[in-house]
Parts: structure tokens; sequence; C-alpha cells
């Protein structure tokens, strides 16, 4: 059975909970056609795609990273969560290097994708899917925030979002090379524009 719809907002004028959804989300839910058991189906929404598209190495390399927001420590249910896992690992190219070991799926590293903007390719690090959980309805009426099931304060989920500080470590962003030519360490940018 499709899950009754559970979205709520406070009212920034009167403080009042109110429910909402799209039309379209209605109609989904209310599709019988559309019925999770019947057809099979989990329909998740993606709630922000944080994309940085000018970064220490300029507009040659940016950054993307989906983050699914829970509010009063709500849980992501099964469906959602494997779709979520699915999710994860079609969307990280994270490379492996000798002293980073990842314990998820690791692409090749960052893709020389089409920048319709830019009108020229772009090297793009994916840092896959990321759950962030307000045990509030958002970070000014919180306590606790969790990135990942990991306990963060506003300032470190601000440098988060801005990918300065690693979305899967939670340290300060390394825009190095962990692989050297000649003993020295070399921007990503070239790391990337190299063949594996």
């Amino acid at each position: 059975m499709t899950i009754a719809y559970r979205q709520r907002a406070t009212c920034p004028q009167c403080g009042a909970m109110m429910g909402y959804e799209s039309n379209f989300s209605r109609w989904l839910r209310e599709c019988p056609e559309l019925d999770s058991n019947r057809a099979g189906l989990c329909v998740m929404d993606a709630d922000y795609i944080f994309h940085r598209f000018r970064t220490e190495l300029g507009r040659a390399f940016q950054c993307m990273m989906i983050v699914e927001v829970k509010i009063q420590n709500a849980e992501m249910s099964d469906a959602q969560r494997d779709t979520a896992g699915i999710l994860n690992q079609l969307t990280r190219n994270r490379r492996q290097t000798p002293t980073k070991a990842l314990h998820w799926q690791a692409g090749n590293g960052p893709l020389k994708l089409r920048s319709f903007i830019a009108k020229r390719d772009v090297n793009v690090k994916s840092f896959g899917f990321h759950l962030l959980t307000f045990d509030g309805y958002g970070p000014l009426d919180s306590e606790n925030i969790r990135w990942d099931k990991k306990p963060i304060t506003i300032d470190q989920l601000i440098a988060l979002l801005k990918f300065d500080l690693d979305p899967d470590t939670l340290r300060p962003m390394d825009w190095r090379s962990h692989h050297t030519q000649n003993g020295q360490h070399t921007l990503l940018i070239q790391e990337v524009t190299c063949n594996p």
C-alpha cells in the first residue's frame, strides 16, 4: 500500500502546522495503478541536489551530491533505504587511493560531463546520496542535527552544503591529488585529466 502523505510545514507568521503536497504528489499517492505493492514501486522525491559549479580549482572542476532531508527524527522506510543505497552507488565516482579506502562502490574518478551554461566539458566529482536529519523542522529549531547519522553543528552543515567539508568524512575538503608525480602533489584537476 502506498504510504499516506505526511509532510508538514510550519507557518512562518503564526507557527501553525499544516500538511502540504503538490497536485502531482497527491495524484501519485491516490493513483491505484501506481500503488507501491501492486506496481512494485518506491517513489522518492529528490529533496535537494547540491551542485558546486565553482570550486577551489575554478569552474573546470565541480561537485555534486543528493541530500534527503528528514524532520522530527523521521527514519527512511526500508524501500527508501534500498532506493537510496542504489542511487548512492549509481551517483558516486570517488576513486579509491592507497591513502583513502572506500566502503562503497568506487567509480573511476570524476567524470568529464557537458556543462550547457559553460558550453564545454567540466570534471564532476559526485559524492552520491546523503541523509540530513533534524529533530525539529529545520536547522534553526533543532537541537540535534545529523548528517548520515553523525551529529553536526549548523556551521558544519553550511560547510558541507558548500563542499568546504568532505560529505563523506566531515573533514576539510582536500583539493589535492593523493597521487604524486615526481614527488610533488598535483592538483586534482590534473589527476582527472590523466588516464586512470
